[in-house]
């Protein structure tokens, strides 16, 4: 009789373990299955999710129509290219490359990358943010489709519209630095590697090397150095005493009888309206092997801009 209720005891025992384990099983089933949900879901919804180059986000941040339409004309305006327009898929498309009025061959060579990169840029707006200045890179989503095995890293490429509109300076300095270059500094980073000043206060770093190329090109004053030099200031409200001003200074040679000087123009904003200001420690040792690196990358641009200015002759000449 106690072997028999033992017996009993155990059977309970064990069908209470079965039921307890499968229901933790089908609970981490569920669980992993809603972890997968949403990676899933921006594949089915967003079929253009893995196809590379620059393109307005498909998200809740994407850019108004007015927006785009802006950074449709800064950019034309920088390559000058008359057929460069957004898709009706948001994807920037560059037309016919060899139908140009003026613009810089730099500038042209850079969406050319930017265009054909396997990686993606996706153009969100992030109007008043105290976390963007102006524009920035954020970190990659790398996203994966469990089906086809396709694979893609995307970057947010977050502008504060705003940001602009507090800019003050020579009409020279404000055209040096507008939603066009701020974005093109940007793609040079995701399609070349380009990298900022990482070491030297006053130096301008691989990507401001090459947007002052493009302002040259432009015959606009270059970037002095990549860093906003900041100091205090009477603020304008008087409630408030002071501010901190940040600054950036802008540079370009010009011949007046015979003689060669060095026009400046000063651009500078309220820095605690804007965004943080990057601060750099000077690593004095390892500014000559940033110059090497510099040298070697922006050869690549140069060969890119050498391909398209040919076949833009060849194109002139067939005319």
């Amino acid at each position: 009789m106690v072997n028999s209720v033992r017996s009993i005891a155990v059977a309970r025992y064990t069908r209470q373990r079965f039921s307890t384990n499968c229901v933790c099983a089908i609970a981490v089933s569920f669980a992993v299955t809603c972890a997968l949900l949403p990676q899933t879901r921006a594949a089915s919804d967003d079929l253009f999710r893995y196809r590379g180059g620059l393109r307005n986000s498909p998200g809740e941040r994407k850019l108004n129509a007015k927006q785009l339409d802006a950074v449709l004309k800064s950019l034309r305006d920088k390559a000058g290219l008359l057929e460069m327009r957004f898709d009706e898929n948001g994807f920037l498309t560059l037309g016919d490359q060899t139908k140009y009025s003026g613009g810089s061959p730099t500038a042209r060579a850079l969406l050319d990358a930017a265009a054909s990169m396997a990686q993606a840029v996706d153009l969100e707006s992030h109007m008043y943010s105290s976390q963007v200045a102006f524009a920035r890179l954020a970190k990659p989503v790398a996203y994966q489709h469990y089906t086809s095995g396709a694979k893609i890293d995307v970057f947010p490429l977050e502008i504060d519209f705003s940001d602009l509109l507090k800019l003050r300076g020579d009409q020279q300095a404000l055209a040096a630095f507008d939603l066009g270059f701020v974005i093109l500094h940007e793609l040079g980073h995701v399609a070349l590697g380009l990298r900022d000043a990482a070491g030297d206060p006053q130096g301008l770093g691989e990507c401001e090397t090459l947007i002052n190329r493009i302002r040259r090109e432009l015959n606009l004053p270059e970037r002095q150095t990549y860093v906003a030099q900041t100091h205090t200031a009477p603020s304008i409200n008087s409630t408030r005493g002071s501010t901190k001003l940040a600054e950036l200074v802008f540079a370009r040679a010009v011949e007046k009888q015979g003689r060669k000087r060095i026009e400046k123009f000063n651009l500078n904003w309220e820095a605690s309206l804007v965004g943080p200001i990057t601060e750099i420690e000077v690593r004095a040792s390892k500014i000559e092997d940033r110059k090497v690196k510099i040298v070697d990358r922006g050869s690549k641009i140069e060969d890119r801009a050498l391909r398209i200015e040919d076949r833009e002759s060849r194109a002139q000449n067939q005319r």
